[in-house]
């Protein structure tokens, strides 16, 4: 359940830093739904007081620009202290995606995760095994949408989705997705944030499942946002009266907008800036991806100051500058500080003041963090968001039962 790249960037900002900064939907009517499926639209209509709630300042951030202005970086970027080669996967998986958010291949959700996911797993996945195993399961969401005879409703395909991967039915061989309650932080490795191991295993955590999910909408071509909140990600979709609703793929239901902001420590900034809570564009869904392959970089490579690090973070916040890749430009900028003390034998940083370069770059950085706290910036513990998950499971099969 939680988020790769909030759960690495927070240990980063401890190891690398020393600071403690880094610390959806109704889907049909219910009337109509209750006559197509029975019991099955539950899930979708009858419990609107813990599912729906009256927008507050959300509703204006969902549907117009916020205009928080990203600081400018001005600093020259530090060579690569080794060359990528063309074979590397992290350098193909950044260069296409950087060529997806320029205009010049087309944009790919689907694509993007697994580009990421292959860098991770050091180029061993097929892309065309990929697709045939979500080939596989559009086929029968389709089948189930014909099935019921739903193919006059924009969500139809909303709802064949979270049936598939929530419910045991036939289609899916009794055997519907679930969390992986072992390793859903990634202690012992990320498996349960793939996708592709998702596919095989059918476990997974908050971070593969709504991914998942936005893949098999793209596929049927219905509406499903990517929204994160700290060491987060869930689903935000319209249900056909154009309401916004949040679907929790770890538990299977939905959460009103309070209830995930309490839980996960959402500020009012954070909710504002469009940092939390934001249902993603497509291109925005493509960025949060370079950062996961920063998070996958820096865990296989240690690195996360050379020229890849850097074209992967400034091509994201072209896109989503309100976004966790805000933390890595801070690594960025501390570490080409640093070296540049390093340079001129200086460790104390109350020394730099007759340096006007050093100067510059320490001023740089302030400015980030800065913005970095404007836009609302919050995390929880290890220690809390375990809590939290088992707090949510709890809740999510009282409510079933």
């Amino acid at each position: 359940m939680p988020n790769a790249m909030t759960t690495q960037q927070t240990q980063n900002g401890q190891r690398k830093n020393g600071e403690t900064m880094k610390n959806t939907l109704l889907i049909l009517t219910v009337t109509t739904l209750t006559a197509a499926f029975g019991a099955t639209a539950f899930y979708f209509g009858t419990e609107k007081s813990q599912a729906q709630e009256k927008p507050k300042t959300a509703d204006k951030v969902q549907t117009e620009e916020v205009q928080i202005i990203e600081p400018t970086d001005t600093t020259v970027k530090e060579k690569a202290t080794t060359k990528t080669l063309t074979t590397d996967p992290f350098q193909i998986a950044v260069d296409e995606m950087t060529e997806m958010l320029n205009g010049t291949k087309p944009l790919s959700f689907k694509r993007a995760v697994f580009l990421t996911e292959n860098a991770y797993y050091g180029g061993k996945l097929n892309w065309t095994e990929f697709c045939s195993e979500i080939d596989q399961v559009k086929i029968k969401i389709n089948q189930m949408i014909i099935a019921k005879k739903l193919q006059s409703f924009k969500t139809a395909g909303n709802w064949a989705i979270f049936t598939y991967m929530t419910d045991s039915i036939p289609e899916n061989n009794f055997h519907p997705y679930t969390y992986d309650l072992e390793n859903f932080m990634g202690d012992k490795d990320y498996e349960s944030f793939m996708v592709s191991a998702l596919l095989k295993s059918r476990k997974g955590n908050c971070h593969s499942l709504p991914f998942l999910y936005k893949i098999l909408a793209d596929e049927v071509n219905v509406e499903a946002f990517i929204a994160t909140a700290p060491m987060h990600v869930f689903i935000k979709h319209k249900d056909e009266k154009q309401q916004w609703w949040n679907l929790e793929l770890t538990s299977g239901t939905f959460s009103r907008t309070s209830f995930i902001m309490e839980s996960f420590n959402v500020s009012d900034a954070g909710m504002e800036s469009g940092l939390y809570m934001k249902p993603l564009s497509d291109r925005e869904s493509v960025a949060l991806c370079l950062n996961d392959l920063l998070v996958y970089y820096d865990k296989k490579t240690g690195i996360y100051y050379d020229d890849f690090v850097y074209k992967a973070f400034t091509t994201g916040l072209k896109v989503y500058p309100n976004s966790l890749l805000q933390l890595t430009k801070v690594d960025y900028q501390k570490y080409k500080l640093d070296k540049a003390m390093e340079k001129k034998g200086l460790k104390d940083y109350s020394k730099i003041k007759t340096y006007p370069d050093l100067v510059k770059l320490e001023k740089e950085l302030k400015i980030t963090k800065d913005y970095i706290a404007k836009i609302g910036y919050s995390s929880l513990t290890p220690e809390q968001y375990r809590e939290k998950v088992m707090q949510i499971k709890n809740e999510s099969t009282q409510a079933k039962n």
